[in-house]
């Protein structure tokens, strides 16, 4: 059961990522009812075209961050207009043409040029698919935030455009059609647009409401935090699940300390509570005084180019959003006087689902079905053969290949030979990932794929369920009790912890026999399922073959000739041995 995702990941996770991809672009829009035919068949972009996009979404952040600091404040939302419009004529084609269209429509609006803007989010609804979903071929450092649907976002601006027009009756149809999408229907724009919805309309501006209502029972979009200085990297917001975490977003760095921020981070700050600040003051290019210590201390964000602003759709400073261990917005517009107990409660909710005396018996019971806390202790590292493949629906087997595994603690390597004959080796040494290049050489793995692959690989290693059963002996990770589940072999006890990298993971042992017999990651939009069973002992340890189901498929690992504590050379974890 340690072999959990190794040889998988390793060689299949990239698989995975490709078809899910090809899934996403490979769209027909010209059949979709109630699209523009005349707009040219979308297509991936290109580098070139990523990057002209790149720029227009930064440009976007800032002109609409500045424009709502200061409304008098045109010039960055004139030159959006013309760099959107450019866009278009020159990208007609493009996969992102759509969000062009948005950011198009948005500052048109903003600048008083309604029935422009009005043009654009229409034209946008016309050319998108009620089913489209954007190509991430290029994925934006930040991830997520930027995975969001053009035609949700477009829909509202084009309610609010009519609003402005005191055309009520076309916006009320347009807010309609968002809250009964079935797509956005529990999102924070249909939540925005209920809230119009019980306005008369007389009160109407076409403004969205000074409050950010929408966002509670959401899960708050999670992003990195980089010092003032961008030295290091403290991380993103994920490595805070299990925590309430406290966000508040200012104009500039004294406002963000205008409420009692000092008093509520001290009183609560050892009681997995966390404080973010932020602010949007671009007059600047230094936090004066910044907050950023070490990865427990209180946080500050420079949102230099509004792209918080823009993942939390803010429209009215300062903001507040409280979320709760799972990153769910519990609370929002928080004033001086309800904060501190809109935080005292959350933490202590959250507290009481780490004194459930049900989790260390049912960790006590999975660490003896699996040969006991000794025995597991004892074990520094293990050696494996293993047999990879892919199962289709059909029965059909693909994507053979058999290798050898090294794994310790806190490194790891594989060495497979593929169906075809083909090899290849990576290496994990605890901080980077080396893979085997023609010539025998090994190449670090650089960019966004790498910092991926390397929060997957200390993730595989905390479960590996030798090493991950003593953590929560240990008390050394979150745990939280979630109750029972039926799954195929029965019903299992249900636990939840964090990974290093953040991602929540839920444990599924056995109640009948104590086994974890499945784990599932939970990661938005889809959750990684892996199946354990087949159990069987070496040297008193209970291991499992696993396997990971995806559309119907399954990838799966077979371990055979496997050993503890063997004599490792240290020049295979050395690539540049």
């Amino acid at each position: 059961m340690f072999f959990q995702k190794h040889a998988k990941l390793g060689m299949y996770l990239n698989t995975v990522l490709v078809l899910i991809t090809a899934l996403c672009v490979n769209i027909s829009y010209s059949q979709q009812a109630g699209t523009d035919t005349s707009v040219n068949l979308r297509k991936p972009d290109n580098q070139k075209i990523f990057d002209a996009y790149k720029a227009i979404s930064y440009a976007a952040m800032k002109a609409f961050m500045k424009h709502l600091i200061d409304p008098n404040d045109t010039e960055e939302l004139e030159k959006l207009v013309v760099m959107s419009n450019d866009f278009i004529t020159a990208h007609p084609s493009s996969e992102r043409v759509d969000k062009v269209y948005y950011y198009l429509g948005k500052a048109s609006v903003k600048l008083g040029r309604v029935e422009t803007g009005i043009a654009a989010l229409e034209k946008l609804i016309r050319i998108t698919p009620p089913d489209y979903v954007p190509g991430t071929r290029f994925p934006m450092s930040i991830g997520d935030a930027f995975r969001w649907r053009s035609l949700e976002r477009g829909l509202l601006e084009l309610g609010l455009a009519y609003d402005k027009q005191k055309a009520h009756g076309k916006a009320d149809a347009v807010y309609k059609k968002l809250i009964n999408h079935p797509e956005f229907a529990d999102g924070m724009q249909a939540g925005i647009a209920r809230q119009i919805l019980d306005l008369d309309t007389a009160s109407r501006t076409g403004e969205v409401p000074k409050k950010h209502n929408g966002w509670i029972g959401q899960t708050a979009p999670h992003f990195e935090i980089i010092n003032e200085n961008s030295r290091w990297q403290q991380g993103d917001t994920r490595h805070y699940r299990g925590k309430v975490v406290l966000l508040y977003y200012g104009v500039n760095e004294a406002e963000t300390q205008s409420l009692n921020l000092k008093v509520v981070y001290s009183k609560y700050k050892n009681k997995k509570f966390q404080l973010i600040t932020a602010n949007a003051d671009v007059s600047k290019t230094q936090i004066s005084d910044p907050l950023v210590r070490k990865r427990a201390a209180w946080i500050h964000y420079y949102d230099l180019y509004g792209m918080l602003m823009n993942m939390f759709q803010i429209h009215t400073l300062p903001a507040v959003f409280l979320m709760d261990a799972n990153g769910v917005v519990r609370k929002t517009d928080l004033d001086e006087e309800d904060l501190e107990k809109a935080v005292d409660e959350l933490v202590k909710e959250n507290l009481a689902t780490y004194d459930d005396p049900r989790t260390q018996k049912i960790v006590a019971k999975a660490v003896e079905a699996h040969g006991g806390l000794e025995r597991l202790k004892a074990v520094e590292n293990f050696v494996y053969n293993f047999h990879s493949f892919q199962r289709h629906p059909d029965g059909s087997i693909a994507n053979e290949s058999n290798g050898k595994a090294y794994h310790t603690r806190n490194k790891y390597r594989y060495d497979l030979t593929r169906k075809t004959g083909a090899q290849f080796s990576r290496i994990f040494d605890g901080t980077a990932i080396y893979d085997q290049q023609i010539d025998g050489t090994y190449k670090q793995m650089t960019g966004i794929h790498a910092k991926f692959m390397l929060e997957q690989y200390k993730d595989i290693i905390f479960s590996e369920p030798i090493w991950l059963l003593v953590t929560l002996t240990q008390n050394e990770a979150p745990i939280q009790y979630v109750g029972t589940e039926k799954v195929k072999d029965g019903i299992a006890s249900v636990l939840r912890v964090w990974q290093p990298s953040g991602t929540p993971l839920k444990i599924f042992i056995s109640e009948q026999t104590g086994y974890i017999v499945q784990f599932v990651k939970e990661v938005a939009p889809l959750n990684r399922v892996t199946s354990l069973g087949q159990y069987k002992g070496v040297e008193g340890i209970k291991i499992s073959h696993h396997w990971i189901e995806t559309h119907h498929e399954h990838f799966e690992t077979v371990l055979t000739n496997i050993r503890f504590n063997v004599e490792i050379d240290p020049k295979l974890f050395n690539p540049t041995k």
